[in-house]
């Protein structure tokens, strides 16, 4: 089952590889989609995306941006992602 995710994710990001210079916005979506199903299905993954945010303050604050603009669904994905408080 994780190989069908994993598969949709990939199929989602070079979807969106190949879009992300058409003047539609379709590209962008679709790699953050495919970044979501990555995320939900890896907890290597989520622990890689917390260091990261918690290094980057920018990444973080861009992230906790379309966390809050996100469905409920993709929001919890993202929100297990945050910089853990020391």
């Amino acid at each position: 089952m994780k190989l069908l995710w994993w598969s949709f994710a990939a199929v989602l990001i070079l979807l969106g590889l190949a879009t992300v210079w058409l003047p539609i916005p379709t590209g962008v979506p679709l790699l953050a989609l495919g970044m979501i199903v990555i995320i939900a299905t890896s907890r290597s993954a989520a622990r890689l995306l917390r260091s990261r945010r918690r290094n980057t303050p920018h990444l973080n604050h861009a992230i906790t941006w379309v966390e809050d603009r996100s469905p409920l669904h993709f929001a919890r994905i993202l929100k297990r992602t945050r910089p853990r408080k020391k």
